[in-house]
C-alpha cells in the first residue's frame, strides 16, 4: 500500500477547487448570455411590431375620421354600419396586441406625449389641451406617436 501524500492531496484538493470555480463562473456566464439573448429577441420583436402598428395607424386614423364625418343620413345605413363594425374590430386587435392612446383633452400639455400645433384662447387654465386634431398612441409603453393637440393659452 502506498504512503498518501498530504502535500499531494492538498494539490489535488486545490486542482479541484479551481475547477470547480471556474466551472461555475463558466455556467454563470452562460446563464447570463441566454438572459441578454432573451432580452435582445424580445426588444427585437417588440421593435418589429411597432414597426407595423406604425404603418398600420394611418389606416385607423382614416376609419376614425371616415366615422366622424359620415352623414346623418348613412348613420342608420347598414354598409355604414358594416364599416365601423371593420373600425372597431381593427382597433381592438391593435390594442390587445399593446397599442394604447394617449389621453388628452384636459389633460396638462406634456411635450413627451403631445404635440402642439395650435394655442388658442380658452376658459381652461393655461397649458391644458383643449382639443385633439391626431390621437397619440403609446405601443409596449413607448411612445409611439405624440398626440396632435390644441392648447389653451
Amino acid at each position: 500500500m502506498k504512503k498518501i501524500d498530504n502535500k499531494k492531496i492538498k494539490e489535488l484538493e486545490s486542482k479541484i477547487a479551481e475547477l470547480t470555480s471556474g466551472w461555475q463562473r463558466t455556467q454563470a456566464d452562460f446563464l447570463n448570455y441566454k438572459k441578454q439573448a432573451a432580452d435582445e429577441r424580445l426588444k427585437l420583436i417588440s421593435s418589429a411590431g411597432a414597426d407595423i402598428v406604425e404603418q398600420l395607424l394611418p389606416i385607423l386614423d382614416h376609419f376614425q375620421l371616415a366615422a366622424k364625418h359620415l352623414p346623418k343620413e348613412l348613420e342608420t345605413d347598414n354598409w355604414a354600419q358594416g364599416i365601423k363594425q371593420i373600425e372597431k374590430q381593427f382597433e381592438n386587435i391593435l390594442f390587445e396586441n399593446g397599442l394604447a392612446r394617449i389621453d388628452s383633452v384636459g389633460q396638462e400639455f406634456n411635450p413627451q406625449i403631445h404635440e402642439a400645433v395650435e394655442e388658442i384662447e380658452s376658459d381652461k387654465p393655461a397649458g391644458t389641451v383643449v382639443e385633439e386634431i391626431l390621437s397619440g398612441y403609446r405601443y409596449a409603453g413607448e411612445v409611439l406617436r405624440p398626440a396632435k393637440v390644441k392648447v389653451a393659452k
